[in-house]
């Protein structure tokens, strides 16, 4: 799959509410964010790997990278390329040696990949303008000292 017109975006925060997290996303180009809602248990996780906390047992996107790079492939780059009803969609984008591979995937699997191995996440710009924009966290959500995301 080739992909035209794509958007580098990033996590600016996660923010916690009663029984889920959401990622705040923000659009590298114009600073307009967006929320990805994930599960607790998975916005704690990319929090820890935001900051860089290793764990004692390896996670799935961990054995994933793993099998990746055993088979001779590379991570290219995630891409978030669609939502319907508020469920977001994203690709993993291989290189094995030479041909690209497209993977579908959870948003939030293929932003760990990201974290974990410093690769850019970027958005279609289909997705772009399909988003509702945040101006402020909304107030049922429980902000946490996430200060260590903002740059």
């Amino acid at each position: 799959m080739v992909y035209v017109d794509l958007v580098g975006i990033s996590i600016s925060d996660i923010v916690f509410s009663s029984g889920a997290s959401s990622l705040i996303v923000q659009n590298n180009a114009n600073g307009k964010k967006f929320l990805i809602h994930v599960s607790s248990e998975t916005g704690a996780l990319l929090r820890n790997l935001l900051k860089k906390q290793t764990s004692k047992r390896p996670h799935t996107f961990t054995l994933l990278s793993n099998c990746i790079t055993s088979l001779g492939a590379t991570i290219q780059t995630i891409v978030i390329d669609d939502t319907f009803e508020g469920v977001f969609f994203a690709k993993i984008i291989l290189n094995n040696k030479g041909t690209s591979l497209c993977l579908d995937a959870r948003p939030s699997d293929a932003i760990a990949l990201a974290i974990v191995n410093s690769l850019p996440i970027l958005a279609t710009s289909t997705l772009i303008e399909k988003l509702s924009w945040i101006d402020a966290i909304p107030s049922d959500i429980q902000t946490p000292n996430t200060s260590f995301l903002c740059r």
